[in-house]
Order: structure tokens, then sequence, then C-alpha cells
């Protein structure tokens, strides 16, 4: 499959924001003709579709193009909640669209007041989000609802009304269905498949990523990593090129997707959304190893079963393993490789770094594809070698198209350089520990667990940038690539 990039360089900061879904919450939509509704012109917003799929290469795997529709709290309906305490309501829409995120450019709630958002049909509910999910920007990135309209419901103390600052900037219309099940090629595999038996484990430390951007959202995938310390820091491991922290990207803004997994092989797409926590800080990041980390804003609930992947920064490889990842924003997916992984580099973009890369020759079963980028390749001591920065692998029908994929080596990614905010290290071993690999661990566990405490089997294929590796072409931007150059996980041809 071909594939389109450009890559972007992330930047630091945000502010935390904490899970949704916490409290359950069951809205009454039977008076919304009542509420003000808010419409993207149909001209607008087919027009903003048009250019995010014209830059589709240039950030995450898109899946809705953002427009403006600024509602503030004089163009909404204000009644009594049957809680008792102030309600604000009112819709916003967007023709065509098959879901829904909305970004408030003021989000300042005092204590006691909390917003829902939720679909016309009372599903899709979102929330609550409190004063505990404001962040130092003043604004909130919501998780996707389903639909071509987003009711938005505030409820507050009475004599708090005044201390609200609430306004919707944004609303990105899904061109794509954010669920995206069955989109990915049929030749990859269902992480309920016997292929993932043995990693079990590592499959709930894999997460699908929503991120904004300035003209998109788009999905990236990343893994929920352990420390040398096991206090179940929640650090989330993706690649750099998937934007966050840049400009009109910020950290705060992403949404992490736990356990989006279908529950059997190959049958029913039933995979559930409902698992997320929104917002989180970028604590590293760096281009030339293609790497970011990113803090959530809350640890996972203890009902979401995570797993802290156990990884090795020794230099090791593999002689086997798997990547777990969401091809194309689809529910979670299993390859399996056979061959050595091969240490190679991986060039993104014309001019850009020779990324230190664990090339996989082909997959035994499985590919990548967009929306894949930043996931994890595990070898087999069930360690986290690397992530992905990019590939030709892709289905030729049922099966793989035998070609090859590049993920960026955690090795080099430890200390890629001095500062602690270019550099896995300082966040992966706060107490300098020197030790360079950990198991995984379950959450609340006291002690690792899960895989050998060896570190893996260096690969074949020679120092950074050996291995035989065809010529490819890649068009970013307007600019011809050659060579290495390998097509990141994101737009297709």
């Amino acid at each position: 499959m071909n594939l389109l990039h450009a890559i972007r360089a992330a930047a630091s900061g945000s502010a935390l924001m904490l899970a949704a879904n916490a409290m359950a919450m069951s809205p009454s939509v039977d008076d919304l003709d009542l509420v003000p509704m808010h419409a993207v012109p149909q001209a607008i917003s087919s027009k903003a579709v048009a250019a995010a799929e014209a830059v589709k290469g240039a950030g995450p795997y898109p899946i809705a193009a953002n427009v403006d529709l600024p509602v503030s709290l004089n163009m909404g309906l204000w009644d009594r909640s049957d809680d008792g305490r102030a309600r604000w309501r009112a819709r916003a829409y967007s023709a065509g669209a098959q879901m829904l995120i909305l970004e408030f450019k003021q989000f300042e709630l005092p204590a006691g007041a909390d917003l829902w958002i939720y679909a016309a049909d009372g599903h899709s509910v979102r929330g609550p989000f409190t004063q505990a999910n404001q962040t130092d920007e003043g604004t909130l990135w919501t998780p996707w609802v389903a639909g071509d309209t987003a009711v938005i419901e505030l409820r507050v103390p009475d004599a708090d009304r005044d201390a609200v600052a609430l306004e919707l900037g944004k609303l990105a219309h899904g061109f794509r269905n954010a669920r995206d099940l069955g989109a990915s090629g049929s030749c990859n595999i269902d992480t309920a498949c016997s292929q993932g038996n043995e990693w079990r484990a590592e499959i709930r430390s894999e997460v699908k990523l929503q991120i904004p951007a300035t003209l998109t959202v788009g999905l990236c995938s990343g893994t929920l990593v352990n420390t040398l310390r096991g206090d179940g820091t929640p650090y989330v491991l993706t690649a750099n090129h998937c934007g966050i922290g840049t400009l009109g990207s910020p950290a705060s803004g992403v949404v992490s997707y736990f356990n989006f997994d279908n529950s059997s092989c190959g049958g029913v797409d039933d995979a559930s959304d409902a698992q997320s926590i929104t917002g989180s800080t970028l604590r590293a990041n760096d281009n030339g190893t293609d790497f970011a980390l990113i803090e959530l804003g809350s640890k996972p609930p203890s009902s979401y079963n995570v797993y802290y992947a156990g990884w090795d920064a020794s230099g090791s490889g593999g002689n086997s393993g798997v990547g777990l990842h969401h091809p194309s924003g689809d529910a979670k997916k299993i390859s399996v490789f056979t061959q050595p992984l091969q240490a190679s580099s991986v060039q993104l973009q014309l001019l850009g770094p020779n990324i230190p890369a664990w090339r996989v020759p082909s997959w035994s079963q499985g590919v990548t594809e967009p929306g894949s980028s930043g996931s994890g390749l595990w070898n087999q001591n069930h360690r986290l070698v690397g992530t992905l920065s990019g590939g030709s692998s892709g289905c030729d029908g049922s099966s793989g198209n035998g070609l090859d994929d590049y993920y960026a080596r955690i090795a080099t990614q430890w200390k890629a350089n001095n500062a602690a905010s270019g550099q896995l290290k300082a966040w992966l071993d706060p107490d300098s520990s020197g030790q360079n690999q950990v198991a995984g661990r379950n959450a609340g566990a006291g002690s690792t667990s899960g895989g050998s405490s060896g570190g893996g089997a260096s690969g074949g294929g020679g120092s950074g940038g050996g291995g035989a590796i065809s010529p490819a072409v890649l068009l970013t931007l307007g600019l011809l690539a050659l060579g290495r150059r390998r097509t990141p996980k994101f737009g297709k041809h």
C-alpha cells in the first residue's frame, strides 16, 4: 500500500485533563427541538473536508476537518436539570458528518459544575468534564460523538452561573467514522485471534490516539509504558511525526482510547470506544529518533484493566515478535514477524534525518496501515523495542503484500540528546538506576510482571543504515523522495 506523509516537529507543554465517562448520565432528548441549533453551512464544511484531504500527509491519519463554529452562553437555552442545578444546552450540527469532535476555546468551570456532550439520540455520552479538566490554554477537546449533531449540556449551581466561562470555538466534521470498524484491510488480524494468545497483557497496553491539528483531527497509535520505578505514571510512547505539541496540535487536546478491541476473531465488529482519557502533557520528543512521550492527564481507572508495557533500550532487537496497532483507526490488530529484525535506518521526508530503525523485512501474518504510526513492536521476550515510523506493508487482498516496515529504535530514543525533553531515560528511569530494560506490569501490581528478564536477541542486517532496502518513491508536499525514504503510516495515495 502506498502512503503519503509530511513529518511534523513536536513542541512542548500542555496542562493535564482527566478521564471522561467517570459517571453515568442518561440525557433527556425529548425536548431537543427547544434547544438552539448552530449549524455549519454545508458549503463551508465541504470546503474544509476538501482542504483536509488535500494535506492528509501532514499529520496523523485524518478523520475530521476543523470548522469554526462559535457558540457562547448567550446562544443556548437555560432551564433546570433534574438534579436541581441550572442547565444550559445548545446543539452543534454539520450536515453529512459521520461523527463530531468539539473544541471549546474557553473552558473554565466552578466547583460543582460539569459539562456533557452527547449525540441527538442520547447515545455517545461523553463526560463529565469538570474544573479538574481545565488546562493552561483554557481549552478543551472532546472525544468523538456519533452522527451529525452534538448536544452540549452544562450543569452548574445557580449561585455559580456567573463563574462559568464556556465558548465553543471549533467543530471537527467527521468525514470518516472515528470508530472505523472494519475499515482496515482484510489481511489484518483481530487481537482476539489465536495469534494474540501469548500477548494478552501487551494487548492491554496499546492505545488509539485522537490528535488535533490545525486543519484536521487525526489518529495514531501509542503504547502505555512501564517505568523502572514501576509507579504507574501514565506515559504513552508514540511517534514524533504524529505531531503532538506542534502549533495547532496541543498535547492537552489528545484523547486516548483504551481496549478498542473486537471481542471475537474475525467476527462481529463490536469494539467499544467507551474507555478514554482526555488530555496529556508532552514530556519529551525528538525528530531524529521519531518519538514523543506524553503523560496522560490521569491514571487509567482500575476498570480499564490496563497493562504497562515492558521495554528494552539495550540495543537488542529480536528474532520474532509482534506489532500491536490500530490500522485506519480500526479495532486493535496484531501483526506477527518470524524473521530477525534488521538494524537499519529510515528517512521519512526529503532532507529529513536518517532515523535509526528496526526493519521488519516482512510480516508472516498481518501488516500495518495509516493510523498505525507510533504503535509498538515487541520482541520474543515481551519487550517493546520500537515505535512505528513508516513502511510499505499493506494488504493484497486477504494476504499481506510482503513488503517491509520500519520501527524507530527505543535504544536510540533512550538518550537521543542531553536534555530531558529530548530523551526517554529521564522519564522512564527517573532515579538513574543505570538499567536499560524493564518487564511489564499490571496496573496496581507491586512489582513488574510478564515476560522474561533477559534482553532480546540482536537482529541481523548490520549497523544503522545497513540492510538491503529497495528504492521507493514518495511525494511529500510536492517533493520527490527516493532511496531509503519510507512512507509513514498516514494518508494514502
